[in-house]
């Protein structure tokens, strides 16, 4: 097997892993209300913690994995947040949760520039689209996987050191299996900062805008469920799981189109009037009960999460090679700032409101 392969298996495990931390809190969000006593906005954030996290360090991780490479990057990084998360799981305040989710955020952040930036250091143009869409399912699987598997478990702090070993088997696997592409060898960056590229910057609001109705589905699809519609909470968690693995079989479709195309952009437009459209049947229709509403809304879902890796290698490629550790980490910021924005703002317009306002 060709070693790019090799690379885009273990840049799929650390970020699933890195996204298991990242968006697997959701699913455990019963749990979160009745341990800690939160309204919904409080809940919004607590969900927010990991990326509020996220969005401080992911620029500084890129540039350090366009100086150091990906390897020292994503293994260190990994540790932190296991580490983090270890904290986590023995917070016996409100506040000291929501310091430890943080620190988990910051360093789980490592993987997110980094791991793309191996992927585009050895895939060519002809299958990147498809190799970064693979890269990127890594994040709904992990989040699947943990809609799955966490609300399972016997309480929040085995729920959290699962979290936190599942970082460190990744870690390992990347200190193991991760090496530098010819083309991107750390510390050889030259030429003008991709932050000052006014494409780049285009495509980051792009971003911060997509990545709403994402959240607005992902942060709150079991509270919603259970709570105007009365599914059990097992269910909308298995629920939330097929939006999640639908939206990273999403993400391979997308990044396959891509490529035969030789384009990014065109496909990522018709995917934004998808979802434009799924949500406005959804405020609409949200009034007419759960046999309309339960199935538009998963649509709706896995249509929010596909467009992520049609940005992804649009922002690698303009950034070019040596430079894209830093462009990633601008685009991922703009991602992780509208992720973390979402369930506390929403949570507030639906308490003010209602659903179909919110949506």
């Amino acid at each position: 097997m060709s070693y790019r392969w090799v690379i885009l298996a273990v840049g799929v495990v650390a970020q699933a892993a890195s996204a298991a931390l990242l968006q697997g809190l959701p699913a455990l969000a019963p749990q979160l209300r009745s341990t800690y006593g939160l309204d919904l906005h409080t809940l919004g954030l607590v969900l927010a913690a990991v990326t509020l996290g996220l969005v401080s360090t992911l620029i500084l991780w890129g540039m350090l994995a366009d100086r150091f490479g990906e390897r020292w990057v994503m293994s260190v990084g990994l540790v932190l947040a296991a580490a983090a998360m270890l904290g986590a799981s023995r917070a016996g305040t409100l506040a000291a949760l929501l310091v430890w989710l943080f620190l988990a955020g910051a360093a789980g952040a490592s993987v997110n520039a980094a791991s793309g930036r191996a992927v585009l250091g050895w895939f060519g143009p002809a299958e990147r689209g498809f190799a970064m869409g693979v890269r990127q399912t890594a994040l709904p699987l992990g989040a699947g996987l943990a809609a799955a598997v966490l609300p399972r478990l016997a309480s929040l702090d085995v729920a959290f050191r699962v979290l936190a070993a599942s970082c460190v088997v990744a870690a390992v696997a990347v200190a193991l299996w991760v090496r530098e592409a010819p083309s991107q060898q750390p510390g050889r960056t030259r030429g003008p900062s991709p932050l000052r590229d006014p494409r780049i910057r285009r495509l980051w609001f792009v971003s911060l805008l997509l990545v709403v109705p994402q959240f607005a589905v992902v942060a709150f699809l079991v509270v919603y469920l259970h709570d105007e519609h009365h599914v059990p909470v097992a269910t909308a968690a298995l629920l939330l799981t097929l939006v999640q693995f639908g939206g990273a079989a999403g993400r391979l479709v997308a990044g396959r189109w891509a490529d035969r195309q030789g384009l990014r952009l065109g496909p990522l437009r018709r995917i934004a009037l998808t979802v434009t459209v799924l949500f406005v049947l959804l405020a609409v229709l949200e009034e007419a009960g759960a046999p309309a509403v339960v199935p538009l809304v998963l649509v709706a879902g896995i249509v929010a999460i596909s467009w992520n890796g049609l940005v992804f290698t649009a922002v690698g490629e303009l950034a070019g090679p040596g430079k894209a550790g830093a462009a990633l980490g601008l685009q991922n910021t703009a991602v992780a700032a509208g992720a973390a924005l979402t369930p506390p703002l929403l949570g507030r317009t639906v308490e003010l409101s209602n659903w179909a306002v919110a949506y």
